[in-house]
């Protein structure tokens, strides 16, 4: 009879983290996660965190290198090499959830405002793409931490995450001329004008 009380349990409790989870959404902006940006340059995420059930507060963000396993804890931050990564989010006090909260967070990324899910200051001698996933960690409450009887022992569960596809493309600036090139390129103005002015001098044929 126990062990028939303890495996319903479980399985209750895998129901309802599983639906807990499916309700909870992370979107980018751009819609695909992919950044470009030139070296030495600073580019961020805007996002939509969205959940339906109970209250979410999101604690934190991070960039993760694309072989990270076992998320969040086994995430693995980019290489520093190619760019170092600034959470926003976590930042702020953000609650997503049914009335009187709203079911979603947008922002769009602004550097000087520190909105967004994040920035990426990528490294001046960067080269190639970045790519990874941008991990929001989160816990849920049975009450809104907005709401006056909020308890702390109001949470549910903690240390729940949700992720989605980002990269980062390190472009690059348009290549100067060859110096060897200017004189030539020089020598074809000067003729250029010379014709043009000729064919003035000449008047209308």
């Amino acid at each position: 009879m126990h062990k028939v009380l303890s495996f319903g349990f479980l399985a209750g409790c895998l129901i309802f983290t599983q639906a807990a989870q499916a309700n909870t959404t992370l979107t980018l902006d751009p819609a695909n996660g992919a950044l470009t940006g030139l070296a030495g340059a600073t580019v961020g995420w805007g996002f939509t965190f969205t959940n339906d059930t109970d209250f979410a507060v999101i604690t934190g963000t991070q960039f993760c290198d694309s072989s990270s396993s076992s998320l969040p804890a086994g995430c693995l931050p980019v290489s520093p090499d190619l760019g170092i990564y600034t959470d926003f989010a976590g930042m702020q006090f953000l609650v997503a959830g049914p009335s009187p909260e709203s079911t979603s967070v947008s922002q769009s990324f602004d550097n000087t405002l520190m909105t967004g899910i994040g920035s990426f200051a990528i490294d001046p001698s960067a080269s190639g793409t970045v790519s990874g996933l941008i991990v929001v960690t989160y816990d849920l409450y049975s009450v809104s931490p907005n709401d006056p009887t909020f308890d702390p022992s109001d949470e549910i569960s903690g240390g729940n995450y949700v992720d989605a596809t980002a990269s980062v493309t390190v472009g690059s600036l348009p290549t100067a001329p060859e110096p060897g090139s200017l004189p030539l390129l020089a020598i074809g103005l000067v003729a250029l004008c010379t014709r043009l002015r000729k064919k003035a001098a000449a008047g209308p044929a």
